[in-house]
């Protein structure tokens, strides 16, 4: 599917990590707009992903021609404004565009209660008992206790949303039936997740070490490593609900 399309889902992705580091520039607020629009464009990327293999099913997949005019054109076309097209395509569709709005507000409310009660058991994030700075703090058993539940509380919160935007906008099920799904779906297929989730997790996990390094090294690997991994994410996802959902 990526391999078919690979200038437009790449083009996506960086749209989409551009956009992120945008707002997380901005204080508090950033991240929490980007929790909102999260779902709004992950729908649009879904969509995209339909109709994508609706038009590739049971045909190779031509050669694309090159466009005409200049070369930049080209590439802002193939890089930018169709990518862009496809990712925001949600705001054209009258007919989901409501239950996909609550998704997202759905989803960010969850994702401020997961936040709130990590607060009130770490004090902070649970990834700060990562740091070594901070393992004497987190060695004790309260803190412990506290990273465990918090810890489990994100692997719910992930269950619940990992198939709530493709069961809503693909499957057309009202949002709180979805996450009930959603969650459902990941326990009986638990250990394949797992493996899917893992790889990318670690990804993470270098990325994040990267940033304690040095900044530029982190920004290298999320510009470089980041729209590969994010289109075979969102891919895998559609993959998966497809397998699951027909």
């Amino acid at each position: 599917m990526v391999r078919h399309d690979r200038d437009l889902w790449l083009g996506m992705a960086v749209i989409y990590l551009l956009l992120a580091y945008l707002l997380r520039l901005i204080p508090f607020m950033g991240d929490l707009v980007l929790v909102l629009l999260t779902p709004l464009l992950l729908a649009g990327a879904l969509l995209t992903a339909r109709a994508r293999e609706a038009r590739h099913a049971g045909i190779a997949p031509p050669g694309s021609a090159p466009a005409a005019g200049a070369p930049w054109r080209r590439y802002l076309d193939d890089y930018l404004r169709l990518p862009a097209r496809h990712l925001f395509q949600i705001f054209r569709h009258e007919d989901k565009i409501v239950a996909a709005v609550l998704v997202a507000i759905l989803t960010l409310g969850l994702v401020m209660l997961a936040k709130i009660a990590e607060y009130l058991l770490v004090g902070g994030s649970a990834l700060a008992g990562l740091n070594p700075a901070e393992l004497a703090a987190a060695a004790r058993p309260a803190t412990l206790l506290g990273l465990l539940v918090a810890t489990t509380l994100y692997v719910a919160l992930t269950m619940g949303l990992f198939y709530l935007v493709p069961l809503t906008m693909l499957g057309d099920m009202p949002p709180m039936a979805a996450i009930a799904e959603s969650f459902s779906a990941c326990v009986r297929n638990a250990l394949p997740l797992a493996l899917f989730t893992t790889a990318f997790f670690l990804l993470y996990a270098l990325i994040a070490a990267a940033f304690g390094l040095t900044h530029w090294l982190g920004y290298l690997l999320v510009f470089s490593l980041g729209p590969v991994a994010l289109s075979v994410f969102v891919a895998g996802v559609y993959c998966s609900y497809k397998n699951l959902y027909g």
